[in-house]
């Protein structure tokens, strides 16, 4: 009678595998936090593009706007004359829109650390095109201010001084010099996805065939235990019935057998990239139904995660940019009379009802005209539309001077 030998019966099952012991912890020792996750692996979890996305072109749809100080009406104007107009707002250069730039700025920003853009003047000095260098092809000095291009794909090469080159860092831990990856920051979340990915892949690579240990059911020393030899017959008949889609394989009363499902461990790795959804979240600071993780369907509930992403996420983002683009294309002795902007107006143009109660107030308390609001959506003026009113039954405001001019003198 031959031995039981059951790493001879796991192997006529599963193929030649390495069983661990019985006192093995495969996720005991393992320290996510040092898991190397690079920007293209990163991009390939749902919650990263997600977020990514989500934030880099919600920067990108927005209008930016070059403005200069009108004394007569004592506020800031669209420049649209300005030579920056056309840079900042239409095609910053010959292969790019101002949507694709901005976007891949962020995106930048976002998976590398920072993003850097190269303003090419005329010979009034004058910003005629703003490049985007390439990621990977800048290396800056350990301060900051010093930056090595090699940027094959632009055709730009050389070494430039901060003052030349336009330098949007992410959060960074030198005061502010350099800045630090968000993805690489999120080692440990990404390297926990990183880890239920490669056990879900393993266990679903068979096509989600039963797997399952062959034994006699009598044990291994009892008179009629079944011999390896037949242990063997039969698990590659099972096998084969398995392959062929049978649902339903007989085996003999002589025989047990096990089936094998997901380790404990196995199971907490998978049940944890529920939960690191949310980690995923909280670096990029993105609600996470932005992220499709939550279930609120109702408009009421929709409202919150939009409103937190336009005052937590984008709103920093977007000053930093302003301030950045001021300071490199706009001489020093002009920062008081000219400024760059995003419209943030545009954030509401998909949500209807929110636009709807913002231009009500704003007509409400004579910020626009009716006019103004029209020209905004591209309708025609109207007449008496100019005059801005005021929330006293939308009176004109010099109706109401008129009005407290007769009471006066009566």
């Amino acid at each position: 009678m031959g031995k039981f030998n059951i790493r001879s019966i796991w192997n006529n099952i599963f193929g030649s595998v390495t069983v661990a012991k019985a006192d093995d912890r495969p996720y005991e020792d393992v320290d996510f936090r040092f898991f190397s996750v690079g920007d293209m692996y990163a991009m390939n979890v749902g919650a990263v593009y997600s977020a990514v996305k989500l934030i880099s072109e919600g920067v990108a749809r927005l209008p930016l706007l070059s403005q200069r100080y009108n004394s007569a009406l004592k506020c800031y104007v669209n420049d649209f004359n300005g030579p920056l107009f056309p840079v900042l707002r239409v095609a910053p250069n010959q292969d790019m829109t101002a949507f694709d730039m901005w976007r891949s700025a962020v995106q930048q920003i976002l998976l590398q650390g920072f993003a850097c853009l190269l303003p090419k003047k005329d010979a009034e000095g004058a910003v005629i095109e703003l490049v985007l260098l390439s990621p990977g092809s800048v290396t800056p000095d350990s301060r900051g201010r010093m930056f090595n291009v090699t940027d094959s794909v632009n055709g730009i090469y050389g070494v430039y001084a901060l003052r030349d080159i336009v330098y949007l860092r992410n959060i960074g831990l030198d005061g502010g010099h350099t800045g630090l990856s968000t993805v690489g920051q999120m080692g440990e979340a990404l390297g926990i996805i990183r880890l239920s990915d490669h056990n879900t892949a393993t266990t679903l690579s068979n096509g989600g065939r039963i797997r399952g240990l062959l034994s006699g059911s009598a044990g291994v020393n009892t008179f009629g235990a079944p011999s390896e030899q037949q242990l063997g017959d039969v698990s590659a008949k099972i096998e084969k019935d398995i392959a062929k889609g049978r649902t339903i394989v007989s085996v003999p009363s002589e025989m047990k057998f096990q089936p094998i499902t997901l380790s404990p461990g196995d199971a907490k790795v998978l049940e944890s990239k529920q939960v690191t959804i949310r980690d995923i979240a909280r670096f990029f600071r993105v609600h996470p139904d932005l992220l499709y993780e939550g279930s609120n369907n109702t408009y009421k509930a929709a409202e919150v995660p939009n409103v937190m992403f336009l005052s937590q996420t984008l709103e920093q983002l977007l000053v930093q940019i302003e301030n950045e683009l001021l300071v490199k294309l706009v001489p020093r002795v002009l920062w008081g009379r000219r400024r760059i902007r995003f419209d943030r107006e545009a954030l509401y143009a998909t949500d209807l009802l929110t636009e709807a109660a913002y231009y009500e107030k704003m007509l409400q308390t004579g910020v626009y005209t009716i006019n103004e609001l029209r020209r905004r959506k591209g309708q025609p003026p109207v007449p008496g539309g100019d005059t801005p009113l005021v929330s006293a039954n939308l009176k004109g405001v010099d109706a109401i001077i008129n009005e407290t001019k007769q009471n006066s003198n009566e």
